[in-house]
């Protein structure tokens, strides 16, 4: 008899654990992430309660990261140099899908839909795009086509309708990036825009790149 009470009483304290984890609610609208760039690693972090949640390793070159949030602030895309793309999960500190796309990137951004991750590239130059999701190739938008010269790209920004602006830095140019729902797009290009264009931001309407 004390056998089976001793067995039930650890049963009871495994099912509630069990049942107080899963019942556990993450705020993520409260989580950051601090990049780790000399480890490689990404540091999960509480702003409201001022605590370091995890430390998640296994995201490559780090050496100048950048990071963009999905529309609903569970996933961090994290852009390494190495041309590496990391979907981490902030709620379960884990990477959910990762993949190495180029030889050398310099960052990225979301579209405002969420659907759509963009990847500004040095090697070979051009634009990446993929599904948020699966991390699947969309569109592969190579500068050397276009412009007739490789070139890297910089001041990849969002903007509204689903469109990405960037810069390339050797052609001079700018490209408006149209994205459809169904994966197809449209780039319309810009030249003579100056020479060498390093960097770019847009203002908060989404109606100037600069």
């Amino acid at each position: 008899m004390a056998k089976i009470t001793w067995w039930l009483l650890i049963l009871i304290s495994v099912y509630q654990a069990r049942f107080s984890h899963a019942q556990e609610i993450v705020a993520t609208g409260g989580l950051g992430v601090v990049i780790e760039r000399t480890i490689g690693q990404v540091a999960v972090v509480d702003r409201i309660q001022h605590k370091v949640v995890c430390r998640v390793k296994g995201f490559g070159d780090l050496s100048h990261a950048s990071v963009v949030f999905s529309p609903d602030e569970r996933f961090a895309f994290v852009f390494g140099r190495d041309g590496g793309l990391s979907k981490l999960d902030l709620t379960r500190c884990r990477i959910d899908k990762r993949i190495v796309q180029s030889g050398n990137a310099i960052g990225g951004a979301i579209s405002q839909d969420g659907q759509w991750v963009a990847v500004s590239n040095y090697q070979p130059g051009g634009v990446k795009i993929f599904d948020a999701n699966t991390l699947a190739l969309v569109a592969d938008i190579e500068s050397e086509k276009l412009v007739g010269q490789p070139s890297k790209t910089v001041g990849l920004v969002d903007a509204p309708d689903n469109k990405f602006w960037v810069a390339l830095f050797e052609a001079g140019a700018i490209w408006r990036i149209q994205m459809e729902a169904s994966g197809k797009y449209r780039v319309s290009q810009f030249q003579h825009v100056g020479r060498q264009p390093y960097d770019a931001l847009i203002t908060p309407d989404g109606r100037y790149y600069i």
